[in-house]
């Protein structure tokens, strides 16, 4: 058993646009799309594309939910999809989480969600590799994405997970129930721990549970917690991410000049073209003589 291996590969991610969630967040979540449709198709197609040829055939569960910022990205996410090459061969299962498993409730996991996915899990299959097993190669994944991609991916990916480790269990010859028992129990303690890991790196605290009534005061401290480090940490954190990828050159005449001459989107550019646009400005820069009248402005005391 120890030289036999067995594996099911799941994805998640973002969604694969432009966007930001611009000031203080608060309740509600806002979200402002940085470009068009048309301008994130290369990027999405890239993207797209380079999933499919390292992990095969793509369905996007997409757990967005239909209000608010989230809707405009869901719908964003929707357009730019049907609008793509992509379109014909990447199915796309729409579930709003929050409207119909808030809480973690896995029976409507069970009952609304699992019957969609069964059909694609089924034809991916799972990778299996050994002396004592039958080779087998997973054919395809699921790209799963809420908008953080923390508690609802994290809840819908580990329901998947372990529906896959009975047929995993099973391709293994390890089929008894103690056996079983013992693996599923594993399991979630591994994915739970998982889970609080991956929500520490985002957000700084665990990954919320909201099951009963101690889970949602915990719950409560956790997203106040979340609120003050996305608002006031956060920006901290991405200054460093772009220094590591882009450089120190906020300190260059250039990127001074970068600042006053374009967008704050612009700066996210490698330096060298940064230099090459702020010293070809005129070229792409038009003038125009603008006439100012005098206003003068009136002050009566009484």
């Amino acid at each position: 058993l120890d030289d036999d291996v067995s594996s099911f590969v799941q994805i998640r991610g973002s969604v694969p646009l432009f966007w930001e969630q611009p000031g203080l967040q608060v309740g509600s979540h806002h979200l402002r799309l940085n470009r068009g449709l048309e301008a994130n198709a290369p990027a999405f197609d890239r993207h797209m594309m380079l999933l499919k040829e390292q992990y095969g055939k793509q369905v996007i569960v997409n757990l967005l939910g239909s209000r608010g910022g989230e809707e405009v990205l869901n719908r964003a996410f929707k357009k730019l999809l049907w609008a793509s090459s992509h379109a014909e061969d990447t199915p796309m299962i729409n579930f709003d989480y929050h409207q119909f498993a808030k809480g973690g409730k896995t029976e409507k996991l069970e009952n609304l969600l699992r019957p969609q996915l069964k059909l694609h899990w089924e034809d991916f299959g799972i990778f299996t590799k050994g002396k004592n097993v039958s080779p087998r190669l997973q054919t395809g994944a699921f790209r799963m994405n809420c908008l953080d991609c923390l508690d609802r991916t994290n809840s819908v990916q580990s329901f998947v997970a372990l529906e896959i480790l009975l047929a995993q269990l099973e391709s293994l010859g390890l089929n008894s129930k103690s056996i079983t028992e013992r693996f599923v129990e594993s399991y979630k303690a591994m994915w739970t721990l998982n889970g609080h890991n991956l929500s520490r790196v985002f957000t700084g605290s665990r990954a919320l549970e909201g099951k009963h009534k101690v889970g949602k005061l915990k719950d409560g401290a956790r997203s106040v917690s979340r609120t003050i480090q996305s608002n006031f940490f956060d920006a901290v954190k991405q200054e460093a991410i772009n220094l590591l990828l882009l450089g120190d050159f906020f300190s260059e005449e250039y990127a001074d000049k970068g600042k006053m001459l374009m967008d704050h989107t612009a700066l996210l550019v490698t330096p060298s073209i940064l230099k090459a646009m702020s010293e070809r400005q005129f070229e792409f820069t038009s003038f125009k003589k603008m006439k100012s009248e005098h206003c003068h402005l009136k002050i009566e005391l009484f």
